[in-house]
């Protein structure tokens, strides 16, 4: 069985190589029929680098190139979007931010992230407290399996 599946995969490894090799070589023959049909048609209607786009001189067409070559993430591939700030621009926009916050009398987003929040719950025996967001304690949890409501333990 092993064997078998082995010399499967040596026979399928020997086809994608054999694919590779055709797909290139018919890529490079569309190339060149391509380049070809383009240069007739160019003598044909008597196009020029600026008719296309090509060129420095006269009206540009079509869309700018960019000034910046495009970011790369980690696994090489472009991003899309807005480049990435710079550490600089970063901070003075985090102070620009808590600075209007202050203006307006309430807390910044770029300091506490998370909003304190009074706690709703507490066990008597630990003084352990629960907020009533999110999962559930087990301490709370188990004490309702035993029996106890959960208004038993509300502050």
């Amino acid at each position: 069985m092993k064997a078998q599946a082995m010399s499967s995969y040596i026979q399928l490894a020997t086809q994608i190589e054999k694919l590779k090799k055709e797909a290139e070589a018919a890529r490079k023959r569309e190339i060149a029929e391509t380049i070809a049909n383009i240069k007739r048609a160019i003598e044909l209607f008597g196009l020029t680098a600026d008719d296309l786009g090509l060129g420095r001189g006269g009206k540009k067409r079509g869309r700018k190139a960019s000034k910046q070559a495009p970011a790369k993430t980690a696994g090489g591939k472009k991003r899309r979007g807005r480049p990435p700030k710079s550490a600089a621009a970063r901070k003075a926009g985090r102070k620009a931010g808590r600075k209007a916050a202050k203006k307006a009398g309430r807390k910044s987003a770029g300091g506490d992230k998370r909003s304190v929040v009074a706690p709703k719950y507490r066990d008597s025996a630990t003084g352990t407290t629960w907020t009533g967001r999110g999962k559930q304690p087990k301490w709370l949890a188990a004490a309702i399996q035993s029996g106890k409501k959960l208004e038993d333990f509300k502050i």
